[in-house]
């Protein structure tokens, strides 16, 4: 489904362990996902944005009202 969005933001939530990845299709709409959290908190200096947009899983996009 990733290949269905216009644009795949990534996040890094506060807790420095958990990307969320937020997708938007041509109609605005929003999806998320989110990756279980990582084993030690990362700075987001070194987040790979594009690291986490490949991984992103199809059936794990859930739409947001």
């Amino acid at each position: 489904m990733s290949g269905q969005f216009d644009q795949i933001d990534v996040c890094l939530a506060e807790d420095q362990r958990t990307i969320i990845l937020y997708g938007y299709d041509r109609d605005d709409n929003l999806y998320m996902q989110s990756f279980d959290a990582l084993p030690m908190p990362i700075d987001e200096a070194n987040l790979d944005e594009q690291q986490w947009r490949a991984a992103a899983r199809a059936d794990a996009w859930r739409a947001m009202p």
